[in-house]
């Protein structure tokens, strides 16, 4: 039995994005784990494949380069990961890290960040700027 979890924060980090005359708001997700990042600076959060993790085991290529390869970046192995209860527990063999999370943590993040983005989206809407990225399609 695990006695406690890891800290995990989900943050959704919005940035103005420029190219030529187009401006838009791009919106990512950002994961820290005991206040370090487990990713490279130049990988990006698969969300989709994030999502599915937290519903069943399996091995997971979470963590891809930016042009979504994860072999890109090195990552021969997925994030391995197992539910218990509401402990989800992965296992990145590619940093050497075994991480006991919260599900109950995570889904309140998650709620959280969905709200945010929806607030987001309709300012950005009001002053005609597009919103991309993460709950783009809520």
């Amino acid at each position: 039995m695990i006695s406690s979890t890891d800290k995990i924060l989900l943050e959704l980090n919005v940035t103005a994005v420029q190219m030529h005359l187009d401006i838009w708001m791009q919106g990512d997700l950002e994961i820290t784990i005991n206040g370090v990042k487990p990713y490279k600076d130049e990988e990006i959060i698969d969300i989709p494949v994030f999502l599915k993790s937290l519903e069943s085991d399996g091995n997971y290529f979470i963590f891809s380069c930016n042009c979504g390869l994860p072999e890109c970046s090195g990552r021969t192995e997925g994030i391995q990961v197992f539910h218990d209860n509401n402990i989800i527990r992965w296992i990145d063999n590619f940093g050497n890290n075994i991480w006991y999370l919260d599900k109950t943590i995570l889904k309140e993040d998650l709620k959280n960040i969905y709200e945010e983005v929806l607030i987001y989206k309709k300012y950005f809407a009001e002053k005609q700027i597009e919103y991309v990225g993460f709950g783009y399609h809520l």
